[in-house]
């Protein structure tokens, strides 16, 4: 009996046990069609006339084909109803209100129309709007709310998306949806979303270097070695001396892939012209980007399995042929192919949208200055680029190692603002934060920059923080010099141990201070290309945050040496604090002063005649 009774039990258990398996089976696995659909990205703001080409994407995240006939996409003002669309499992669906101007076209997705009732016009607002997905029982399966939307109903949480920017697209990071802005990235159209990934690496070879001192000697050994591919994105390369080992390469058989930026700030100059043309037509691919933001990343990969990464461009000061001239910049060689891969990846995605148009007003103006005979003159070109005097002595040569470290790569749009990456260096400072960047502002339109304010907020949790800008350009207000004037009046006022300085660049013997660096604790270093101002974190930038001490250590050498060259007391920086009141005053009290020495002077005459 009692055996029986436990069968019968344990056959109980069973059946129950199964059917609450099948019934959480159910439940997780999205087999219906409700829960199987994302909106994934949607192109509000676009930079034609009357934005034609905006688009919503939404993906079939079910494991199988989904018909999606009577679901709906509206904005509370227009509503878009599907007919019969069967979307197979992992694709997409692009929703255009003109297909024949769509932004992405792709023969690997579905492109439908949004057709509406005459009368009403699928249209996303630029200043704030929904989107709105509902199934075909009229639930809310996503949303998506964005600038001044009054949206307060299900399917988001929290504040609304900032309003769109020109064209720049929102783009799902992934599919894990939590119903709040930071499921969001802003990206171009097109592009795909590389996040950021902690990468262990062990036994693995880097070259540390820098500029002026020794970036060409490091970057001329590596191209001279490289045997099968080469591929590099530089947002401006004219340095003819760079071009020369490429050449050899093309003609070793190694393939080359060249990205440039197609339209660099002040245009593009001969010099980078005649290197395109030269690259192209000795077998090499040559692309131009051309983007809402700039391509502005300086970096190569090498046979796959080398990744090269810089502050600078290749440029005759960037990577000076002779050392005793040029930027200070920043430079690491990582011979590690995990590494290598995620950088290109990258590479190929922005490479395809570069490829993907070819009726660019650069591309244009290149063919025209293309196929002209056109020759330069590299040694005329670097004397007319190093100016008489102000020398630089090198100090720095580069560093070869083999040790164990971590990576994190740093990409904009994409993860410069992320958790993980350079705000989570800052904020996990212990002891001491060494920056030394280019272009700074302590304010993003209306509100203040966020790495500015980390780097405050450690100074007063008892870090020592030291920020070094160049000070060559310093037209127009927030910019390094406001920087630098107001974190100093920032540690007076509260006794931080925070200092900030403009490069004394006749001291240093530099060109400019080019460099976009961080070092923190003696441990983790910053390289990458990206500036700290507002538009730069939507820009294309690559950099790289490495955990290790050795390398850590090299570069915040090159940092004492800057900022020890650099005098504590800036006369720039005290006359930027002195107002025109202020100068008035002086004045005025100069004269007095004047006046009563005088009346001094003749007094004491008088008195002794």
């Amino acid at each position: 009996m009692r055996v029986v009774r436990a069968t019968s039990t344990s056959t109980s258990i069973a059946l129950i046990t199964g059917i609450i398996i099948t019934f959480i089976f159910i439940s997780l696995v999205p087999v219906c069609a409700y829960s199987s659909l994302l909106i994934t990205e949607v192109y509000p703001k676009t930079m034609v006339k009357g934005e034609p080409d905006e688009y919503i994407v939404l993906i079939n995240n079910c494991a199988h084909s989904v018909d999606i006939a009577n679901w709906s996409i509206t904005d509370n003002e227009a509503k878009f109803t599907f007919p019969h669309v069967s979307i197979p499992p992992g694709r997409e669906i692009y929703l255009a209100r003109k297909t024949a101007v769509y932004a992405r076209p792709d023969a690997d997705v579905i492109v439908a129309t949004l057709k509406l009732k005459p009368g009403t016009a699928f249209a996303l607002r630029d200043r704030g709007d929904e989107v709105i997905l509902r199934d075909n029982h009229g639930r809310v399966a996503d949303v998506l709310i964005y600038g001044d939307s009054p949206y307060n109903g299900p399917g988001w949480r929290g504040e609304p998306l900032k309003k769109p920017l020109s064209g720049m697209v929102f783009h799902r990071k992934a599919y894990e949806d939590t119903d709040t802005a930071s499921d969001w990235v802003i990206l171009p159209p097109g592009a795909s979303y590389h996040p950021p990934e902690l990468i262990s690496v062990t036994n693995t070879s880097v070259t540390t270097f820098v500029s002026p001192d020794c970036s060409f000697t490091a970057l001329k050994s590596e191209l001279d070695n490289a045997s099968s591919s080469l591929y590099l994105n530089l947002y401006e390369f004219d340095n003819n001396k760079l071009l020369e080992p490429i050449l050899d390469a093309l003609h070793r058989g190694v393939r080359v892939y060249l990205l440039l930026e197609g339209r660099p700030v002040g245009g593009m100059e001969d010099e980078e012209r005649y290197i395109a043309e030269q690259i192209a037509s000795n077998g090499g691919t040559v692309r131009f980007a051309h983007d809402r933001f700039l391509n502005h990343a300086k970096y190569a990969i090498i046979d796959d399995k080398t990744l090269i990464l810089m502050s600078e461009n290749w440029k005759y000061t960037g990577v000076p042929y002779d050392r005793t001239y040029g930027n200070r910049g920043w430079g690491i060689v990582i011979r590690n192919r995990e590494i290598a891969h995620y950088f290109m990846d990258l590479f190929l995605d922005d490479l395809q949208r570069a490829k993907a148009d070819t009726n660019t007003e650069t591309d244009a103006s290149l063919s025209r200055g293309m196929g002209i005979g056109m020759k330069m003159n590299s040694k005329s070109q670097m004397e007319k680029e190093i100016p008489a005097g102000g020398y630089y002595t090198p100090v720095f040569k580069p560093h070869t190692m083999t040790t164990n470290f971590t990576v994190i790569p740093v990409l904009a749009p994409d993860s410069a603002l992320s958790s993980g990456t350079i705000l989570d260096m800052i904020r996990n400072a212990k002891r001491y934060i060494h920056v030394e960047l280019f272009s700074a502002a302590m304010y993003w339109g209306d509100e203040p920059n966020p790495f500015i304010s980390a780097l405050v907020e450690a100074s007063r949790r008892g870090c020592d923080v030291k920020i070094l800008l160049d000070s060559k350009y310093l037209e127009n207000d927030n910019n390094n010099d406001e920087v630098v004037s107001a974190l100093n009046r920032i540690a007076r006022s509260s006794n931080l141990s925070l200092e900030a300085k403009l490069a004394d660049l006749d001291s240093l013997g530099l060109a400019k201070v080019h460099n976009k660096g961080l070092v923190v604790d003696g441990k983790k270093v910053l390289i990458t290309s990206l500036n700290w101002n507002a538009h730069s974190i939507y820009n294309r930038e690559a950099g790289v945050i490495i955990d290790n001490s050795a390398i850590a250590s090299f570069y915040d050498r090159v940092f004492l040496y800057d900022w020890n060259a650099c005098s504590s007391t800036n006369e720039h920086e005290h006359a930027r604090e002195r107002t025109p009141e202020m100068q008035v005053l002086y004045i005025i009290l100069t004269l007095c002063a004047s006046f009563l020495i005088f009346q001094l002077v003749r007094w004491y005459q008088r008195r002794w005649r």
